[in-house]
């Protein structure tokens, strides 16, 4: 078993978390686009046009986004009664990835 302490951010289903942890710089203001595998009717939050949130609101509500853009995917595969496909698990990891560099921002 692997061990992991909770100041480092850790990718589900990657060999290490390294990643996350070598971001730099600043945080992108748009929200990560639509996926291949997700539908094309999916809501994404765009922080860029909510003016009146603080700047911690609007983290908040990126990390939802983010969460709830891999529940879909996850919904998706359970409602065609199939595992997950290779485009799937890909834009899943894009998407925890943005989730885990969300998550060690302190902006």
């Amino acid at each position: 078993m692997a061990f992991t302490r909770k100041s480092f951010p850790t990718i589900k289903g990657t060999a290490s978390h390294a990643s996350a942890l070598k971001q730099e710089g600043p945080i992108d203001e748009k929200q990560m686009e639509l996926q291949p595998s997700e539908h094309k009717d999916t809501w994404v939050y765009d922080p860029t046009k909510d003016d009146k949130s603080s700047a911690y609101r609007k983290r908040t509500e990126r990390i939802i986004d983010l969460e709830e853009r891999i529940g879909f995917i996850d919904e998706d595969a359970n409602a065609s009664g199939k595992p997950l496909t290779k485009q799937q698990k890909k834009d899943q990891a894009k998407l925890r990835q943005e989730l885990a560099i969300l998550r060690k921002s302190k902006h």
